[in-house]
């Protein structure tokens, strides 16, 4: 392909039997639309790639928890982590996210109907402190809390502290949650030293 001089348009060989072809359009309009939804993709890829992280951290930090030592409660935890977010890439719910957080004009983040995709999300993933049921669901979001900390530096328990006003929990689910956010912190702190000493 290559550009006429002096103008903004190019000629493109499409080979013998179609010719060449001169193209008056730099951008298509649908390209922008392109390039927002492969943006959120990639932010949906980073964010199950740290979530598959810290399902990991947090299972080691809480080794000696009953969720851990038993077989049944880990695995069916772990399933449900595998299928994390995946409601996000439905029809219910994958565009009007891309239109909210990677939005190509206001008119589509105005007209996208997040509200409805948000209340969807919520029923088909338990790991929201608005509908978590049980004690696993706790794990669960303390998983999703610290995956993001990792891409916005800070841990699931600064998140709660700040937020804390808003997040409703059972006392039990609660004392739970807090548990897990001792262990992750002592667990970090004893990395930090071994890292510190060369594994010594």
């Amino acid at each position: 392909m290559e550009r006429l001089r002096g103008c903004a348009c190019y000629i493109a060989d499409f080979g013998e039997t179609e010719g060449r072809i001169m193209a008056f359009i730099n951008r298509m309009a649908g390209q922008d639309y392109i390039d927002e939804t492969r943006r959120y993709l990639d932010y949906l890829e980073e964010h199950l790639r740290n979530v598959q992280t810290a399902f990991t951290e947090v299972s080691n930090a809480c080794d000696g928890m009953s969720w851990v030592g038993d077989d049944y409660s880990w695995h069916t935890l772990r399933e449900d982590i595998i299928y994390h977010d995946l409601s996000k890439f439905s029809k219910e719910e994958f565009t009007q996210y891309r239109d909210t957080f990677f939005p190509v004009s206001d008119a589509d983040k105005g007209n996208c109907d997040f509200d409805l995709a948000w209340e969807n999300h919520k029923e088909e993933n338990h790991h929201h402190h608005e509908n978590a049921e049980n004690f696993l669901d706790i794990v669960h979001m303390v998983v999703d809390w610290t995956a993001m900390g990792y891409k916005f530096g800070d841990t699931a328990q600064q998140y709660y502290e700040r937020n804390r006003d808003k997040i409703s929990l059972a006392d039990d689910h609660r004392v739970f949650m807090l548990e897990i956010f001792d262990r992750l912190e002592a667990y970090r702190t004893a990395t930090r030293r071994d890292e510190d000493h060369g594994g010594d």
